[in-house]
C-alpha cells in the first residue's frame, strides 16, 4: 500500500472537472453490467492494539489507504467481487500501559501494514449511484522499524479477520467509467501466536475511486 495509489486515483478524480456532463451514447441511460473492476485510495486515522489485564500495547497514526475490487455484476446494480485491501502507517506513536496506567509513549521509526484478501459484494442505488460495498477476508499485519532506543520492532501476525465497509458516491465520465469519493472503514482482529494475544483495530478513510463497470 503506498502514497502512489492515492496520488493516482485523486489526480483522475480532479480532472472530472474538466470533463462536460454528458449523456451515455446515443442518449440511452448508463448501466451497471458486466465486468467489475474499482480502484480506490486515500487516507485517515488509524491504530492497533494488544489488551490484556496487565499490559496493553497501541500504535495508532494516519494511513494511506488502498483497496481494489475485480468481479461481475450478477444482477442489476448488484456486483460480486474479490478485494484485496488494506493501509499503511509511517512512523506511528506506541503507547505502553501496564495495569491500565501509560508507562510509555514513544514513535515507531518505521511503519505498521495491514493488508487483507477477502470476498465482497457492493450494491448501486440508481439513478443517484450512491452504493454500499462490503468485504470479508483475511488478513496480517507487518511491523517493520525500530523504537527510540534503537532497539529493532519487526515481525508478522498469523492470518486472521480482516472487514471492509465503504459507502460511496460515483459520477459518471463515460459510458463504462464512473469516478467519486467514498468512506471506509476497516476492522481486524489478527492472532500473533509469537506473543500469544490478538491484534484488534480499525481505519476510518476517505478514499477517492475510479470504476469501470
Amino acid at each position: 500500500m503506498t502514497k502512489t495509489v492515492s496520488f493516482l486515483v485523486a489526480a483522475a478524480w480532479l480532472a472530472t472537472l474538466t470533463l462536460p456532463a454528458t449523456a451515455a451514447a446515443g442518449g440511452l441511460p448508463r448501466r451497471h453490467d458486466g465486468l467489475f473492476l474499482r480502484a480506490s485510495g486515500g487516507f485517515g486515522p488509524v491504530h492497533t492494539q494488544i489488551d490484556d489485564p496487565t499490559i496493553a500495547l497501541d500504535f495508532s497514526g494516519r494511513a494511506f489507504d488502498a483497496n481494489v475490487a475485480l468481479g461481475y455484476m450478477v444482477a442489476p446494480n448488484l456486483a460480486v467481487h474479490g478485494t484485496l485491501f488494506g493501509w499503511t502507517t509511517f512512523n506511528p506513536d506506541a503507547e505502553i500501559a501496564l495495569n491500565g496506567v501509560i508507562t510509555a509513549t514513544e514513535e515507531l521509526e518505521g511503519h505498521v501494514q495491514m493488508a487483507a484478501l477477502g470476498v465482497g459484494a457492493t450494491y448501486y442505488m440508481v439513478p443517484a449511484n450512491l452504493y454500499v460495498s462490503g468485504t470479508l477476508g483475511m488478513g496480517r499485519l507487518d511491523f517493520d522499524g525500530e523504537d527510540e532506543t534503537g532497539a529493532p520492532v519487526e515481525g508478522n501476525t498469523d492470518l486472521g479477520l480482516a472487514f471492509d465497509l465503504t459507502v460511496g458516491q460515483e459520477w459518471w465520465v463515460g459510458d463504462q467509467w464512473g469516478l467519486g469519493v467514498a468512506g471506509g472503514f476497516i476492522y481486524h482482529s489478527l492472532p500473533d501466536s509469537e506473543i500469544d494475544e490478538t491484534w484488534t483495530g480499525s481505519a476510518f478513510t476517505v478514499r477517492f475511486t475510479a470504476t469501470m463497470n
